[in-house]
């Protein structure tokens, strides 16, 4: 072992082959471990769902003699199960209405629209009467 402030060759005060003279500190003792391998997201393997998906679409609660029923994302009172049938029926038919309604109040807008400039540039063209 060196003294300290005295001199020592070069092979004496060397550390031994592959061994590093920095402190345990700074050592590297957190090293990333391999990631796995993730899981297929597929489903074989597993068993098919046999549940068929119409029984879960007619949701109902009873609560007392009041029966709703879930259609269309609201709840419905309905006395019986034709009539929440009926009221998504209808609601859909009165939106298709609705757009149709829309898109006819636009075609009158244009439509005016080119009516008003086409009569503005036939009072330009005629001869202005003194």
């Amino acid at each position: 072992m060196p003294l300290a402030g005295v001199f020592c060759p070069l092979s004496v005060c060397d550390p031994p082959f592959g061994q590093s003279l920095a402190m345990p500190l700074f050592n590297k003792k957190f090293e990333s471990k391999p990631i796995p391998v993730r899981q297929g997201r597929c489903n074989i393997g597993h068993p098919v769902v046999t549940e068929d998906l119409d029984d879960f679409r007619q949701i109902s609660l009873t609560l007392g003699n009041k029966e709703l029923r879930f259609a269309d994302g609201i709840w419905m009172h309905s006395a019986r199960k034709g009539d929440v049938e009926d009221m998504v029926r209808l609601n859909k038919k009165f939106r298709a209405l609705e757009e149709e309604n829309n898109m006819c109040n636009l075609k009158i807008e244009v439509m005016l629209d080119l009516l008003a400039e086409h009569a503005t540039e036939l009072n330009e063209l005629k001869p202005k009467e003194k």
